[in-house]
């Protein structure tokens, strides 16, 4: 996300990585009250040391303005400048002023002493991503925003002069070039060579061109928005190739170069906010550090940008991008369930599903269904179970033509077939309509997408009717395995698998000790995710009472069978088919019970 620094970045005297002060001891500066430990670096107007203040015991870094050619009365005036201006700000991402004098005639200041890596360093080394990096700047935009309140513009931001510490905070440095709102540029913010001081990579365009009457807050917006531009891209908005003079011309008549024509990772959106920052003209760009923040906090939370027109069809997006999920949602509960429970197992989509093609492919497969049900002839038909099995058959056969080139509708469709054949109890069909959409959803949606688990399950199910016990077992091993992983153990798909495992080793006999404990295991889920009466808690609990039965543990069964009975004669009346079921099966238990103890 990074380049390397090119040769138009010149050195500054903040920058670690600049040329190290290597002069004989003779060359260290004495500074009554502080001892000298070291260089930390030069730069065109003085030096900095490593240095501790023996008042407080403190380490600090000292600067000291050059003595000789450059000692002029404007560099001196320019020094003097650069203390009172950072003198004003108080604000933690800001180098503090700690103390400033001469002696023996060597103007020198003392400051905070920041140990961090200059901001493009930083990102490389740590690898930000796309995210983390807008994070971050919207921090240093925190600071620049103090500066301007306090009518203070730095005029030569770029990394060399934000340094981030270990803990990842940033820290604006160096104003050396910096100016009040109310301050005539003059000399003072002339160079030695009579151009516009500063680094011409970072520059804005009235920078570059001389227009020292134009600068104000957004000159520092545009140098954010290149020092932004250039971790998000690892180019620069500008070609910085050729001479000083070449550079500077670009810069000051050429538009920026888009960010989407060098990386495609930067977004639209991105992009929109990039060129705001950007804009060639001031009058364009956001009108403060801040204003360029809460754009920044928009992008990462899915609001509207204030770089973007301010249309209604524009605000209307973004909400439905933002809350793409809760909209998914909204518009799947409107799909009319279909046939017996056919879409009972209906599933919302994930966040990244599209709700407008989701709710097209559900159309499609309801008016295929409406097709099948209406084309029912009771006239023509020995009974209703007939007619519906001739047209499902029909049906069966003609899906792979009718949906050719919808592969996720094909799916659905084979799904609803195979659930009813499964509820007309044919096996063998059930199982070939829910092996084909099994292949579809694990090539068109993946091994591990819910739909594609839902058949895996559906699958099991079938193999489990047509007595195909050791593949049913394998099928609902392989689905449980990866709902656990997915979904994790407290997931309502999760305690399904795991009561259709039990189902399976139930009927497939043998030990019975496996299924009881994994009938338990469904109950506890079902239990802490639906509550005690939900009927597919009593599902888990009725399968335990079955187990236990059957291993002839009548003692423990029967307890536990009359409970459910109670529970569905209560909650779902006592008609109703599982309570039927739950009678028949604690009278069972009951008479085995007996027959047990009589012999």
């Amino acid at each position: 996300m990074t380049e390397r620094r090119d040769e138009n970045e010149l050195p500054s005297i903040s920058e670690p990585g600049f040329e190290e002060d290597r002069s004989p001891s003779s060359d260290v500066p004495r500074i009554e009250g502080y001892e000298i430990t070291g260089p930390l670096g030069r730069g065109g107007m003085g030096t900095v040391w490593r240095a501790v203040q023996l008042s407080t015991s403190r380490n600090v870094a000292l600067k000291v303005l050059v003595r000789g050619v450059f000692s002029s009365e404007k560099s001196r005036a320019r020094f003097e400048r650069e203390v009172e201006l950072t003198a004003r700000l108080h604000n933690p991402h800001i180098a503090q002023i700690f103390d400033s004098g001469v002696h023996q005639g060597v103007h020198y200041y003392t400051m905070e002493l920041i140990d961090g890596a200059p901001l493009d360093q930083y990102v490389k080394e740590h690898r930000l991503t796309q995210r983390q990096i807008l994070g971050l700047m919207q921090t240093v935009c925190e600071p620049v925003q103090h500066a301007h309140q306090r009518g203070v513009i730095h005029r030569d931001l770029k990394p060399s002069n934000i340094l981030v510490t270990a803990d990842g905070e940033p820290h604006v440095l160096d104003f050396g070039l910096a100016k009040a709102f109310s301050e005539a540029d003059s000399g003072l913010t002339v160079s030695v060579d009579g151009e516009a001081a500063g680094t011409p990579a970072y520059m804005s365009p009235e920078q570059a061109a001389g227009k020292l009457d134009q600068i104000d807050t957004r000159t520092d917006v545009y140098t954010l928005g290149v020092v932004l531009y250039r971790l998000l891209t690892g180019s620069s908005p500008h070609d910085l190739s050729g001479t000083r003079y070449e550079v500077l011309r670009r810069i000051a008549e050429e538009e920026v170069r888009r960010p989407r024509e060098i990386t495609k990772e930067v977004d639209r959106e991105l992009e929109a906010l990039l060129l705001k920052a950007l804009a060639h003209d001031p009058k364009d760009r956001y009108p403060s550090a801040g204003a360029l923040a809460q754009d920044i906090e928009n992008y990462v939370s899915g609001e509207p940008l204030t770089a973007r027109p301010p249309t209604t069809g524009y605000f209307l997006r973004k909400r439905i991008w933002k809350y793409r999920g809760r909209v998914a949602i909204a518009l799947s509960l409107l799909v009319v369930l279909i046939g017996g429970g056919v879409f009972s197992y209906v599933r919302i989509a994930r966040e990244r599903t599209r709700a407008q093609k989701e709710a097209d492919r559900r159309k499609i497969v309801y008016d295929f269904l409406e097709g099948i049900l209406t084309s029912v002839d009771p006239a023509e038909a020995l009974g209703r179970e007939i007619t519906l099995r001739e047209a499902f058959d029909q049906a069966a056969a003609d899906v792979e033509t009718e949906l050719a080139g919808q592969p996720e509708v094909e799916a659905a469709v084979r799904t609803t077939i195979g659930l009813t054949y499964f509820a007309l109890g044919k096996a063998g069909e059930a199982e070939k309509q829910h092996s084909e959409a099994l292949k579809i959803r694990r090539s068109v949606l993946g091994k591990e997408h819910p739909d594609t688990l839902a058949s895996m399950n559906n699958l099991g199910e079938a193999l489990r009717m047509g007595e195909k016990f050791g593949e049913a077992e394998a099928m609902h091993r392989r689905t449980l395995g990866i709902r656990r992983r997915v979904l994790g153990d407290e997931h309502l798909d999760t305690a399904q698998s795991v009561n259709n495992l039990a189902d399976t080793l139930f009927q497939k006999g043998g030990s019975l000790d496996k299924a009881i404990v994994t009938f338990r295991e469904a109950f506890e889920i079902r239990r802490r995710l639906l509550g005690k009466e939900h009927p597919d808690t009593l599902e888990s609990m009725n399968g335990v009472g079955l187990t236990l039965t059957r291993e002839g543990k009548h003692t423990e069964a029967a307890p536990l069978l009359h409970q459910c009975y109670e529970l569905r004669r209560r909650v779902q009346g006592e008609e109703h088919p599982d309570t039927l079921v739950s009678t028949g099966n604690l009278a069972s238990s009951l008479l085995a019970y007996v027959c047990q103890l009589l012999l």
